[in-house]
Formats: C-alpha cells, sequence, structure tokens
C-alpha cells in the first residue's frame, strides 16, 4: 500500500455545494499498486467520487472507506486533578471548623444567659457580688467577639478555596473540550504501471459545507448600467483552499424534479358577501440626496501634477452553459479557508443597457421619482442584494429577485430633484337635490403640472387616478377620447411624455359623479 500525498488544487463552489480535485504524484515500479488517498472532509459525498490520472498505468478500481480518529487532549490534566481534590479536602476541613465554630458560640450564649438568670436569684439573697457579674459578661462577650471573628476568616478561607476549585474545572474544561472524534474518507485506488515513472492521481468529489451567494453593485450612468457581480463564498467543509483554481457556479447540486399535472376540481358554493378594502399605496423610502461633485482648479501658472493611474482589476471569464446556467472561471488562485465567515470574491464587471425613465403618481406623490430600465447580458442575475449608485453616488440598498438572461428590470429608484411636479384642483362643482330629478352630482376639474429642469431630454410616467364606480347607484362620467392617456383601467390613467431641457407640460381633465340623493357614498369625495 502506498500513501499519496494530496492537495487541493481545483474547487467548483455551487449555490449549496463544492466539487473539490486533488491532486497528487508518486513515483510506482512496474506492476500492480494499490495508493492511498487519507485525510479527506467527511462532508463528501461516497457516490461522487472519481479518479482520473496521467502516466504508463491502467486504472483497476477505487473503494472508499471511512475512517474515524480521537484526538486526546495535548495538555496532561493529572496534576489538576490532584490540586481539586487536595483543595476539596481542605475545604472539608474549613467547614468543619466552622461548624464547630459556631456550635462553640451557641454554647458560650447559652452559658451567659444561664448565668445571669441564676446571678440574679444569688445577688437578691446578698450572697453575690455585681463585680463578678460585670466580670463574666466582659469575658463572655469577648469570647464570643472572638468565635465570630474566627468564623468570618474561616468564611473568608472557604470562598477563596471555592474560587481555587472554580478555576480548576474551568481549565479541566477547556482541556478536556480539546478532546474529539474526527472522522474522514480514504480511497484506495488499485493501479497496474508498466513501467517505472512518475503517476498523478486526480480525486475528485462532491461535498457539503459550502456554498456562495450573490451580491451585486450597479452604478447606473447615461444610456448604460455598469454592473459588478461578486460571490459570498462560504467554506465549513473542513477542509483549507489554499492557492486553488476557484470557479464560480450558478448551478445547483439539488436534484430537481418535474411535477405532473393533476386535475383540479371545484364545485359551487355559495361564500358570505365580503368587501375588500382598496390596497393602499405601496410604502416608498425616500433616497438620500446625491452629493455634490467639486472640482479642485489648478493654482498658479503651472500645471498640477498628473494623477497617479487607477489599479487595474483582473475579472473572472464568464461563461453561459445549458439552461441559462453562468460559470465564472476566476483569473489568478485563491485560497479561502475553512472558517464560518464568508469571503468576497468579484466575478465580473459588465456594461447593461440602461435608459432612465421618471415616474409620478400624482394622488400619492409628493416629488417624482426616477428608475432605471435596464437589460440583462447574456448572464442570469440571481436573487440577492443590490447596492445601487447613480453616476458614483450611493443611492441605498435593494433586493432584486431572479432575473433571466437578456430581460429587462427596473433598479436604482431615487427622488428626481430636476423634476418638478404638483397636482392642482382648478375647479370644483356641486349641485344641489332636485335639479337632476333627486340626484346629486359633483364634477372636478384637475391640472397636472410637470416642469424638467434636467440638462438631458426625459421621459416621464405620469398616474392619476379618479373614481370608480362599483354601485350602479354610482354613475362616473369623464370624457376618455379627450383624456388621451396611454392607459386606463379601474379609474388609474396613465400618460407617457417627453420633455425637453426646462420644458413645461401640463395635463388637464374633468369629470362628473352622479348619484342618487338618498345614496351615501364611501369613501367620501375630495
Amino acid at each position: 500500500m502506498t500513501n499519496l500525498q494530496t492537495t487541493i488544487s481545483k474547487v467548483t463552489v455551487f449555490r449549496d455545494a463544492a466539487r473539490v480535485t486533488r491532486t497528487g504524484k508518486v513515483k510506482l515500479e512496474p506492476g500492480p499498486h494499490k495508493v492511498l488517498v487519507t485525510g479527506i472532509t467527511n462532508y463528501a459525498q461516497t457516490d461522487s467520487f472519481r479518479v482520473k490520472g496521467r502516466g504508463p498505468a491502467k486504472l483497476s478500481s477505487i473503494d472508499v472507506q471511512s475512517a474515524t480518529e480521537v484526538y486526546e487532549p495535548s495538555a496532561d490534566i493529572k496534576p489538576l486533578y490532584d490540586e481539586l481534590k487536595e483543595l476539596e479536602r481542605k475545604r472539608i476541613n474549613i467547614q468543619d471548623e466552622i461548624e464547630f465554630q459556631q456550635n462553640r458560640l451557641v454554647q458560650v450564649n447559652s452559658i451567659t444567659v444561664e448565668f445571669s438568670n441564676h446571678f440574679g436569684m444569688v445577688y437578691a439573697a446578698n450572697e453575690g457580688d455585681i463585680k463578678s457579674f460585670t466580670e463574666m459578661d466582659k469575658k463572655s462577650a469577648k469570647l464570643a467577639s472572638d468565635i465570630q471573628q474566627d468564623i468570618r476568616k474561616l468564611n473568608e478561607e472557604l470562598e477563596e478555596i471555592d474560587n481555587k476549585m472554580q478555576v480548576l474545572r474551568n481549565n479541566i474544561g477547556k482541556i478536556n473540550s480539546e478532546r474529539k472524534t474526527v472522522s474522514t474518507y480514504s480511497v484506495e485506488v488499485s493501479l497496474e504501471v508498466s513501467s517505472a515513472s512518475d503517476i498523478e492521481l486526480d480525486v475528485t468529489y462532491q461535498t457539503g459545507g459550502a456554498a456562495w451567494a450573490p451580491r451585486y453593485d450597479v452604478d447606473l450612468l447615461p444610456e448604460k448600467a455598469k454592473l459588478r457581480r461578486l460571490a459570498m463564498v462560504t467554506n465549513q467543509t473542513q477542509e483549507d483552499w489554499a492557492e486553488i483554481d476557484l470557479i464560480v457556479s450558478t448551478a445547483t447540486a439539488r436534484p430537481v424534479e418535474a411535477v405532473e399535472g393533476r386535475p383540479f376540481f371545484i364545485t359551487a358554493y355559495d361564500p358570505a358577501t365580503m368587501v375588500r378594502p382598496a390596497p393602499k399605496s405601496g410604502r416608498r423610502d425616500r433616497m438620500p440626496k446625491p452629493s455634490m461633485r467639486m472640482k479642485a482648479a489648478a493654482v498658479g501658472g503651472y500645471a498640477p501634477p498628473a494623477p497617479p493611474p487607477e489599479i487595474v482589476e483582473e475579472f473572472a471569464e464568464a461563461l453561459e452553459t445549458v439552461s441559462g446556467i453562468a460559470v465564472y472561471e476566476l483569473p489568478k488562485k485563491m485560497s479561502i479557508p475553512s472558517d464560518n465567515e464568508r469571503h468576497p470574491v468579484t466575478l465580473i464587471e459588465e456594461e447593461l443597457e440602461s435608459s432612465t425613465i421618471h415616474y409620478w403618481y400624482a394622488e400619492g406623490m409628493a416629488e417624482v421619482v426616477a428608475q432605471d430600465e435596464v437589460v440583462n447580458n447574456d448572464s442570469v442575475i440571481l436573487p440577492g442584494k443590490m447596492k445601487v449608485f447613480s453616476e458614483g453616488d450611493y443611492i441605498g440598498e435593494t433586493s432584486v429577485g431572479q432575473i433571466s438572461p437578456r430581460e429587462e428590470f427596473k433598479i436604482g429608484t431615487r427622488v428626481a430633484y430636476d423634476v418638478k411636479a404638483e397636482k392642482k384642483l382648478a375647479e370644483r362643482d356641486m349641485e344641489k337635490a332636485g335639479v337632476l330629478r333627486g340626484k346629486l352630482r359633483r364634477s372636478y376639474k384637475y391640472k397636472l403640472e410637470i416642469q424638467s429642469f434636467s440638462k438631458r431630454k426625459i421621459k416621464i410616467e405620469v398616474f392619476d387616478r379618479v373614481p370608480h364606480s362599483v354601485s350602479t347607484q354610482i354613475e362616473i362620467k369623464i370624457d376618455w377620447e379627450k383624456l388621451a392617456a396611454a392607459k386606463h383601467e379601474l379609474g388609474v390613467i396613465e400618460w407617457h411624455r417627453e420633455l425637453e431641457p426646462n420644458e413645461k407640460k401640463n395635463i388637464e381633465y374633468d369629470y362628473e359623479v352622479v348619484w342618487e340623493k338618498d345614496v351615501t357614498i364611501s369613501p367620501p369625495l375630495p
């Protein structure tokens, strides 16, 4: 049996596992040989082991075996146990002494009380002297004080011994915790070597305890977006990855199932009538104002020194495989220890097609916001957190769902300080009962004012709403053709506008609400 020393040379990290390759070289003479590779993590899957090699030999078989080894603590704990036993013996003696002194104190107090009671009768019969009573009282008080002082000292010694014993127990427990049982796998490889030569073997296996989570940085620029992909790699395989070729794959190691369709049977049911409240407008976090960029001017008659060159970053090579799975091959060797940390690995930085769209919902937003419509490239964007910048200025952090290759998505919602918008009530009129044969009518006229202060031409999507009646007793009258809206549904109106720099545009519309005079509208009209 020949032991082969191997080192981890290549790792492919999946989203929930890793494929590890160990490489080793050994010189063998002609004939049959058994080569043993040991020390493989017990997280490895036994049915995933594969062996390849280079050299004048034929591979006969491989056998995967499990091994268990117990590691004893290096420190000798017998002196600690001996010291602990000695302290326990001293503690017992001190407790006995404390009990003895407490009994003495009880006896002294009893004698004092008995003497006081008896002396009263003796003194009444003129057979005793008061000086004797005073002397007895002083002596008994001093004796009781001495006993109490001895008890205090003994309690202090007992506390000190207890502290020492606790320290010893902690040290013994710490040493015992170093005793551990480690389970590993070993691979026995059977070879038939034709001529004396160096035989190099690659042992590949799949292991748990490894994963990676995506992180993104996106910088939104005019007409493009720079997306940087990062992988937060976790290595808890109990094997350190030192100077390895690292590959990050968007594939998963778990099995995937195609679920067959099943019939969906329904039957008639008469539910109670329920009125669902209208959904509240979504919460919109206010984004921080972008910081101002200052440019320093040259002072004096000479040119300022040339700035130092920017640091050049190296990125991985991205390859798209079947079903949109992306594989990133890192250009340099990486080292990732086995620990509980997440290690950031920069994958690639790419430019995506992007266009800025402004958005304003007049009924629910006091300010216009801007978003970027970005078209993904050929690599899938997995669900993860994304830090968003606008021309280098930090906007905030958000989360994105899975975005397929070449799919369009919106990102970077932020306050647009270069566009101003305001909704104004131009006219409101209320007709009295009887004018419309027992009906009431209220008419409204609104004006939406939008002005651009941007240096570039902008596109803006404007939304507003009018009441939508679900009752036949309430009628909403509006001229939809005159409205010239891009879309309207259930009273929600959408306009698309383009504004040149410093251009101002207005959107005007009006509508009427007519209802029976005995009907109460809920919620009330504005």
